[in-house]
């Protein structure tokens, strides 16, 4: 999609092995910011794709072509980046290594699937040197428009968390996850924490994510995130979720993992932990703090605002590319005056 093309995407076909993981509406909206802000817009054209290995035979090859990379949660390199203008990816290209303090499983677990993720990357890791892959934020995944924010301390839910813990199956389930392990960890803690306290928690266990945009636990989710205080967002097979992003879009005060050093978390409001053990202690503080959680807030909607909404999002990318055009513009001019001295000579 590009140029007068661009409101294409609102009737986006879903078709492997391009089908997407993002939300629509809000790229919609980043791709119409896209269009008011950079220069010669329509003489690019941007591609929404999960895959890596490949792009739409109608796509590849064309100039300016910009691509989108959604749901790559290995952070691979696409082979395809050398062919192409710009390749923007949601999750960010580098897996961090984030470990939990003294707990040798976890650690052991995100190490290994730390090693995966770099010899996933091996045999296309000189495409790195390119300097053209660069990330965005998730936004958000199929939420209803945010219109009234509810202040949080009228919020009926202290906490809350929706999501899977179950994952692909690894030797039969006798090996778990970086993810899985985490999640439980984060689950039994907050069950063993809530058990005689005064507050109101809300944790639903969903099937993994592919399936669980089907289930009923999902139809409920944005209520849910509309009326919660603190929302519990713990790792996904990245550290990355859309869980982050969509708690910020809805005035939570949101609870993380370690996040990657992207240009977008560094200003985050997000309350980061180390060790999931600590997580009552933290709760307990904020929620017998009515004027910190309010606090809280308002910074989350100040950064969705200034930094995870389409417009800044928009903003990075048209900068981004308007610092790639006049690179590529010179090296085109180079090769244009070799070709003048070739045919001289």
């Amino acid at each position: 999609m590009g140029g007068e093309s661009t409101l294409e995407i609102t009737e986006a076909i879903q078709s492997e092995p391009f089908a997407l993981e993002c939300n629509v509406e809000y790229f919609a909206n980043v791709m119409q910011e896209l269009r008011g802000s950079l220069h010669r817009f329509e003489e690019y054209t941007f591609v929404f794709t999960r895959s890596v290995d490949e792009l739409p035979a109608k796509f590849d090859q064309l100039p300016n072509l910009v691509v989108l990379v959604m749901g790559d949660e290995w952070a691979r390199v696409p082979v395809y980046a050398e062919r192409v203008h710009a390749v923007f990816k949601a999750p960010g290209q580098h897996m961090k290594l984030a470990t939990h303090y003294g707990w040798w499983r976890f650690n052991l677990m995100t190490s290994v699937q730390y090693l995966r993720q770099q010899l996933k990357r091996f045999p296309r890791y000189h495409r790195d040197r390119m300097q053209n892959i660069f990330a965005i934020p998730y936004g958000y995944y199929r939420l209803p428009k945010r219109t009234d924010v509810t202040p949080i301390n009228d919020r009926s839910l202290d906490a809350s968390f929706t999501g899977s813990i179950d994952h692909k199956k690894v030797l039969g389930g006798l090996v778990k996850t970086a993810k899985v392990l985490s999640r439980e960890r984060m689950v039994e803690v907050v069950q063993n924490w809530k058990s005689g306290k005064p507050y109101n928690i809300d944790v639903k266990l969903s099937s993994y994510f592919p399936k669980a945009k089907d289930k009923p636990e999902h139809d409920d989710y944005p209520q849910v995130l509309m009326d919660t205080k603190i929302c519990l967002s713990p790792r996904g097979t990245h550290l990355e979720t859309y869980r982050l992003c969509e708690g910020m879009y809805y005035g939570c005060v949101v609870i993380a993992e370690e996040q990657p050093d992207h240009w977008f978390a560094n200003n985050s409001p997000a309350i980061i932990i180390k060790d999931w053990n600590n997580l009552p202690d933290l709760l307990d503080r904020l929620l017998e703090n009515p004027e910190q959680l309010k606090k809280i807030q308002q910074a989350s909607l100040d950064y969705w605002d200034s930094t995870l909404s389409p417009a800044p999002v928009a903003a990075y990318i048209s900068k981004t590319l308007s610092k790639l055009t006049p690179k590529l513009a010179a090296n085109e001019s180079d090769v244009q005056s070799l070709e003048s001295l070739h045919k001289a000579g």
